[in-house]
């Protein structure tokens, strides 16, 4: 069922794309044993070097794309209305049904100091889930240790923060144990349909403070996720810890030592709203966590 799932998310990109590229995209993933589903990344440039990565290899591609094509696409991914994506792209993403986010790449505009919105969109990053976590059982055992207590995990950007996020939040839905999770959703990377008979709720599009305190008042959840928490979210993330909900949530970091530094993390962790930290690296034969206990 989940790769069919995988399959389905991915054809829905290709039934997008210009036809020259779709083409050239099925061809090489036919190629492989892994087919279409083996496909985590598509990269594409106006006018420049277009590449996907197909079983974790960067393959470029000899499709390009031109300024009719971008527009016409950046205007398919918002259902003819881009307009109403203003905000996300603003941010630089669009969300697309599936959990699949799109990197949105152009010229900023900006508006006594704040960022308003992006223009002249020139590149653009799909990122499709995986639905796979290699270390999911790990991570389970590992917030089951110190059940109760929040838990960040951690990792340099794109190493899989997100799949663990996923991954966990099915664990502790499912099974004989089950537990009641809510997942706030700023980006609109998690899919309901993988969560299907599983005590998992979205809170999809809120912003990430919002849902926190949404989730809190009127979730009943046992636990809280959040994926790459902001200074902006600690008013909201302490407020849970202050009616004993834990939270699982993620943050771009390389060590232990650099989480324990950043500034907007710092009141999280002198209010123990976090006693594991859970770091993910690469690994020789895949991917390595290292679990600390503050």
């Amino acid at each position: 069922m989940q790769k069919v799932r995988q399959h389905n998310r991915i054809q829905a990109i290709l039934d997008i794309l210009p036809q020259e590229l779709s083409r050239e995209i099925i061809r090489l993933g036919e190629g492989r044993a892994s087919g279409l589903s083996g496909i985590r990344e598509i990269r594409l440039r106006r006018g420049g070097l277009c590449s996907m990565t197909l079983e974790n290899e960067s393959i470029r591609l000899f499709s390009s794309l031109s300024d009719e094509e971008s527009e016409e696409l950046v205007s398919r991914l918002c259902r003819g209305a881009v307009y109403a994506h203003r905000d996300s792209i603003a941010y630089g993403y669009v969300s697309l049904d599936g959990g699949i986010r799109v990197g949105v790449c152009g010229k900023a505009s900006y508006d006594g100091g704040r960022l308003i919105g992006i223009s002249d969109m020139r590149s653009l990053v799909f990122r499709i889930p995986s639905g796979e976590c290699a270390f999911a059982d790990e991570l389970y055992r590992t917030y089951l240790s110190g059940v109760g207590s929040g838990m960040l995990i951690y990792s340099p950007p794109g190493v899989g923060k997100t799949t663990a996020l996923r991954a966990l939040a099915k664990k502790l839905g499912s099974g004989k144990n089950r537990i009641c999770v809510c997942v706030v959703d700023e980006r609109c990377e998690f899919s309901e349909e993988d969560y299907e008979g599983c005590e998992v709720d979205i809170l999809k599009g809120y912003k990430r403070d919002v849902g926190i305190e949404i989730a809190t008042r009127t979730m009943s959840p046992d636990v809280i996720m959040i994926d790459e928490i902001g200074a902006d979210d600690a008013e909201a993330i302490l407020g849970a810890v202050r009616c004993g909900i834990p939270l699982v949530a993620t943050a771009h970091a390389s060590s232990a030592a650099e989480v324990m530094s950043k500034p907007s993390l710092k009141p999280l962790l002198a209010c123990s709203a976090f006693e594991l930290l859970v770091g993910i690296s690469h690994a020789d034969q895949g991917y390595s966590l290292r679990a600390d206990r503050l």
